[in-house]
């Protein structure tokens, strides 16, 4: 006799309608468990308890977001989701006229009691959008694909302007993703690849100094280590000390010292494997691994052109995420400024990452 399959899955019944809902319970838990483990770590770093209390009040706004969104009805606001490329887009130029003071790059919104950073929206806002305008008709032209590319381009164009260049990667992700994932004829995939290759030189001398710096660093770290090296350095010590179960909570001597620059943020994973060592890290990387799997099951078992589309790309972004800062803080890629899903501090992209999980839980319950 077979057996059906084990579902770990939270079912609800919802008013008068008694309609069958779900919420996958690994999804939440694996969620819920990485954003408090941050509150902590972001505590361990900066030794800071209002630091830590701010992260704890961005949790609980951004996780009632969550579970207010899980329970929508996604086809109610794919027209919404179509036009949400706009706000985003405001707010991008709006950052470059009123920057927020006591910053000195232009990426924050000063609103008084809080801070906002539209480049972390708009790398949520451009997915939602694009999924929503390439699956509003059966058949999408090629100039669909075009007019989604265009409006990247100026949305990480705007991005650079900050200067904000890891996020502008991401932004620009962000938007190709769902043109692959739509269909794109692979002679225009190849063409565009071609051209990018060709572009690289003058996207080089486009870069500021101190951005071109930090890739020269990456090839050769130790030639100026108590410079533009010193971030890297630090952060290879911190990792290497470690060890196999790590120096203990709160007991990290170069997060402690303050040796890893930004360790509350960027280089968060420092901390991490400085405190809890290899032991640690690979239950973290366990825990992603689970969360993007179980994410990346909703497209795959989707029927809808549009959620498949939206769930893939949100996924695979948030895989991006993680990807680039591990490698970033390991000396594999470029000092970028990428914080770490969930992890690192930073109010913005923890209720951002929290709202794309509950869209895709809500493209979950029409599977």
């Amino acid at each position: 006799m077979s057996r059906k399959p084990l579902d770990y899955s939270l079912n609800l019944d919802i008013g008068t309608s008694k309609r069958k809902t779900s919420l996958d319970l690994w999804i939440i838990l694996s969620v819920l468990f990485l954003s408090v483990f941050g509150i902590f770590m972001i505590y361990s770093a900066s030794q800071s308890l209002e630091m830590a209390f701010r992260q704890a009040i961005y949790l609980v706004f951004g996780f009632s977001l969550l579970l207010l969104i899980s329970f929508s009805n996604f086809r109610k606001m794919e027209l919404f989701y179509l036009y949400s490329y706009w706000p985003g887009l405001f707010f991008l130029i709006l950052v470059l006229i009123i920057p927020s003071e006591g910053n000195e790059t232009k990426r924050w919104i000063d609103f008084g009691l809080f801070t906002f950073q539209p480049s972390e929206l708009m790398r949520f806002l451009i997915p939602v959008s694009a999924a929503a305008f390439l699956s509003r008709k059966p058949m999408i032209s090629n100039f669909d694909y075009l007019a989604v590319f265009i409006l990247t381009m100026i949305a990480t164009y705007l991005v650079l302007l900050q200067p904000d260049l890891g996020t502008s990667i991401i932004v620009f992700l962000s938007g190709i993703l769902p043109i692959l994932l739509g269909g794109l004829s692979w002679t225009f995939i190849s063409f565009g690849v071609f051209t990018v290759l060709l572009s690289l030189p003058v996207l080089w001398f486009s870069l500021f100094e101190y951005q071109k710096q930090r890739i020269i660093t990456l090839f050769n770290p130790e030639a100026d280590i108590y410079g533009a090296g010193w971030n890297i350095a630090q952060s290879k010590i911190a990792i290497g000390s470690g060890g196999i179960f790590g120096k203990g909570y709160l007991n990290g001597s170069q997060s402690q010292l303050n040796f890893i620059p930004e360790s509350h943020s960027d280089f968060i994973f420092s901390v991490i494997s400085e405190e809890f060592g290899l032991v640690g890290v690979a239950s973290l990387f366990i825990i992603y691994g689970l969360l993007i799997y179980r994410l990346l099951l909703i497209s795959i078992n989707h029927q809808n052109r549009f959620a498949k589309i939206l769930s893939a790309t949100l996924s695979m972004i948030l895989l991006a995420y993680i990807s680039i800062n591990i490698c970033m803080v390991i000396g594999l890629l470029p000092v970028v400024g990428m914080p770490l899903p969930f992890v690192s501090q930073g109010g913005t992209a923890l209720i951002i990452n929290l709202v794309t999980i509950g869209i895709i839980l809500s493209l979950r319950r029409e599977t």
